[in-house]
């Protein structure tokens, strides 16, 4: 034995530090293995409770303790046409694609006026929201604040109050969310209210700039119209003729009648002349009346107009049939062709009635806003449910990630 100990003195210092190895044998590598795989489940055990279990209480006790019963109404609606037809020719298919896209327009039209502060003004000028959304026994996710601003009014109706268009069948679904049954269909039935005043004052607003233009073509026409019988009228009293051109032809009759009178005198004369003389009663009667009958046929041709008969000039001394006939045509013409103007100003304004008439519009509610009997929301067990879901979902490939980093660093 004292042998071997100056020997094991003796040894170097890469010897004694061989001697300090330690040499794990199989238990103890299990037990260690055992303790490594104790503590990581122990952390997905506790990386569960708190971002599972933990959270999952939270919201079931959210759910079933502090959330409040929402009711809702639902109504559907449409905006209408009267014009609104099946067409039968090309012109009525174009005029339909028309209406169908200014429809379409409006609906539109209707969608964003809900979702704007517009609806909000008015809804506030005939219920009390911030009373409806604002009380004390409203879970604080949806209460509404009571100081709140016409903005967060805005925000927080857009989670209470939603719209949908379905632009393949033009039907609009509205549905409101409130606390209680009768407020959500008073603000349904008050909203419905609100669009049906809206659409009918925007229709009326169309109508008449449509027919404005066509009443006021047809004003003018008929104030030119009602001026021209008025002078129509005054040259009739001026000139104490109804129809020149009457009397012109009433006046030609006359001087034939004349002229066929004074030629049967002078034929009468002639046939005198060769058995009597000239100073014979007779002939001196005939003769009185060829030169009386001349002279009225002169004054009968001068009232018809100015000229030259027998080589000497005969002038009238006041205005003339043919002058009265020039002014008179001419204002008949006048006359004619304003009549024609104001039957055709009648006819584009029918024609402007019958189009503002096709493009007149109307809000049909054919679902109303009815009472509700039972709360829709908050769904209880599908959002606990839902969020067990994502949340086991999300912890699981959490764990899988951090697994996945020890298995490459390791």
């Amino acid at each position: 034995m004292s042998a071997d100990a100056p020997s094991l003195e003796a040894a170097s210092p890469k010897d004694k530090s061989a001697q300090k190895i330690h040499v794990l044998n199989a238990g103890e590598i299990n037990r260690r293995s055992h303790r490594a795989q104790r503590f990581r489940r122990l952390l997905t055990i506790l990386s569960f409770v708190l971002f599972v279990i933990l959270p999952t209480g939270v919201v079931t006790y959210y759910y079933l303790a502090v959330a409040v019963d929402r009711y809702v109404v639902e109504s559907k609606f449409a905006i209408k046409s009267p014009g609104a037809s099946a067409p039968t020719d090309l012109l009525g298919i174009v005029s339909s694609v028309s209406t169908a896209s200014s429809t379409i327009s409006d609906s539109y039209m209707i969608v964003d006026f809900i979702e704007s502060r517009d609806l909000v003004d008015q809804l506030e000028a005939r219920l009390d929201l911030r009373a409806m959304y604002s009380q004390e026994t409203i879970d604080p996710l949806m209460r509404l604040e009571a100081d709140s601003t016409k903005e967060d009014v805005v925000k927080y109706l857009a989670r209470v109050i939603s719209i949908y268009f379905d632009t393949s069948s033009q039907i609009m679904t509205l549905q409101v969310q409130a606390f209680s049954p009768e407020d959500a269909q008073r603000i349904s039935a008050a909203i419905l209210d609100i669009c049906d005043e809206l659409v009918n004052t925007i229709s009326e607003r169309a109508r008449q700039d449509t027919m404005r233009s066509a009443e006021g073509e047809v004003a003018r026409v008929e104030l030119q119209l009602a001026a021209h019988r008025e002078k129509i009228a005054a040259f009739r009293q001026s000139q104490q003729e109804v129809d020149p051109t009457a009397a012109a032809g009433q006046q030609i009759q006359l001087l034939g009648n004349l002229e066929g009178k004074m030629a049967a005198t002078r034929a009468q004369l002639g046939a005198l002349a060769g058995v009597l003389d000239d100073e014979s009663p007779s002939v001196k009667s005939l003769k009185r009346q060829i030169a009386a009958m001349g002279q009225e046929l002169e004054s009968q041709r001068a009232k018809m107009g100015s000229g030259t008969q027998n080589g000497g000039a005969t002038q009238g001394t006041g205005p003339t049939l043919t002058s009265q006939i020039g002014v008179y045509e001419d204002l008949v013409v006048d006359l004619d062709f304003l009549q024609r103007a104001y039957f055709t100003a009648l006819a584009s304004r029918e024609a402007a009635r019958i189009e503002a008439d096709r493009m007149q519009r109307y809000l049909a509610a054919f679902v109303q806003p009815s009472l509700p009997e039972k709360s829709l929301y908050p769904k209880r067990t599908s959002n606990i449910l839902i969020f067990i879901a994502f949340a086991t979902m999300l912890w699981s490939i959490g764990v899988m990630l951090v697994y996945v980093v020890r298995e490459h660093s390791s």
